[in-house]
């Protein structure tokens, strides 16, 4: 997963980098990545060789929703800032001493940085501790009878543990 760096860049170039399961089958089986993974970024000189890279990152993770074990698309869309030095090393480093910004030291010769662990990270930041399929409705609880054939029947019905719940809510407050 890299994003090209000029060897001069003497004004800022917009970018758009698009990575696919082919390119990093790995991250994009472990972190359930589904198309597609889109870098829209701002290169901006910052001095003779160094350079920062920001903009978004986007595309779309399968999930398990937490109420209902269903797995879901949910499309995300999360910033990035990445600072890019080319400096005399063997081989591309990581500073990980700022948790805001990924800085990477480039060898002198690399005109590329690869971005691999930042995005891993930036993904798996914005994936939400209880993801839920659809947030914005009801939970509503569906139970499945056996009939005297054996066969299921599907029935939407409160869950009844939100009746012992209410109950005990209500109890509750009356004490007062």
């Amino acid at each position: 997963m890299r994003i090209d760096i000029a060897q001069k860049l003497t004004e800022s170039e917009d970018r758009r980098v698009v990575w696919s399961h082919a390119d990093a089958p790995e991250i994009f089986d472990e972190l359930h990545l589904k198309g597609d993974l889109v870098a829209e970024v701002l290169v901006s000189p910052e001095g003779e060789s160094k350079w920062l890279v920001s903009g978004t990152l986007s595309g779309v993770q399968t999930l398990t929703c937490s109420r209902t074990l269903e797995l879901f698309d949910r499309p995300f869309k999360t910033e990035i800032v990445v600072e890019v030095e080319r400096l005399a090393v063997a081989k591309q480093e990581l500073d990980e001493d700022d948790a805001d910004v990924f800085a990477y030291r480039i060898p002198q010769g690399q005109y590329f940085v690869d971005v691999s662990e930042c995005v891993r990270q930036l993904v798996i930041l914005q994936e939400p501790a209880a993801p839920v399929k659809n947030p914005d409705e009801d939970f509503i609880f569906v139970s499945n009878k056996p009939t005297s054939d054996g066969s299921a029947e599907s029935e939407d019905t409160m869950d009844p543990r939100w009746e012992k719940l209410k109950a005990l809510k209500s109890k509750m407050e009356n004490r007062s």
